[in-house]
């Protein structure tokens, strides 16, 4: 509900939110019901259910979301290509990292989990957008909705500088 995303805004320090959009709350539970994030991620379906576009440019929307909210950092995922951050000044564009796609089901939330801490850290939108790429794509390699360890996203992110 609308007051309760007004008194969670009001009495967080640091706002990180995902909103998802599911076949049971379809267009219900968007990122414009809350007044201010300091950081969010959404996919880029929830995006355009925020911004009503569903064909408008993706960096405008982004751009113009990240306003209203008054975000320091905002993150759209896009699947298999990856996803688009955007600092305020700049864009930036990740590929995605999953080879072995087994079950989509808690990307969004091992992306966010992986990368609240970086945002709230000051953290590049480059480095926050590739860890949290993947923490997605250790988790779509498992059935259900598991949590990931970090071992495994460190191992896939130490292997990326070998």
């Amino acid at each position: 509900h609308e007051e309760d995303a007004e008194r969670v805004a009001k009495a967080a320090p640091f706002l990180a939110l995902t909103v998802q959009s599911n076949g049971l709350n379809w267009g219900f539970n968007l990122l414009t019901k809350w007044p201010r994030a300091d950081y969010f991620v959404c996919d880029e379906a929830e995006l355009r259910l925020a911004a009503s576009s569903s064909d408008g440019d993706l960096q405008v929307l982004l751009k113009t979301t990240f306003a209203r909210l008054g975000a320091k950092l905002g993150m759209v995922t896009q699947g298999h290509r990856g996803c688009l951050a955007y600092d305020g000044k700049d864009f930036v564009q990740c590929p995605a990292m999953a080879d072995k796609v087994v079950d989509r089901m808690g990307a969004g939330d091992a992306f966010l989990g992986a990368t609240a801490g970086l945002a709230w850290a000051g953290a590049p939108a480059a480095v926050v957008a590739l860890v949290g790429n993947v923490a997605a794509a250790v988790k779509v390699r498992t059935v259900g909705n598991e949590p990931i360890k970090r071992s495994e996203v460190e191992r896939w992110l130490k292997s990326l500088l070998a």
